[in-house]
């Protein structure tokens, strides 16, 4: 398993539907990750930025923002807690 270390969360993002609100089938191809994610693993934060989050937590992320890493197949991010900025 990945460990963030600083101010780095690890976040799964969800899964969108298939089927846009206008009922038009989008093919995987082109379908972007949600905003909305679960905290997968937090680093131990900084002087300055203590960790706010905790594994579990569901929030959303500002959008396009992170490294994305896969774990077992999965996609996942790496972002820094700034980069959160709602929790769920």
């Amino acid at each position: 398993m990945i460990r963030p270390i600083r101010d780095n969360v690890l976040v799964k993002a969800f899964e969108l539907d298939n089927i846009s609100e206008g009922g038009i089938i989008v093919p995987d191809s082109c379908k972007k990750p949600s905003q909305k994610v679960k905290v997968v693993a937090t680093g131990n934060g900084t002087a300055k930025e203590p960790m706010r989050l905790k594994s579990g937590d569901i929030c959303f992320r500002i959008k396009d923002c992170g490294t994305e890493v896969e774990i077992n197949g999965e996609k996942h991010f790496i972002v820094k807690q700034a980069w959160i900025f709602a929790l769920n």
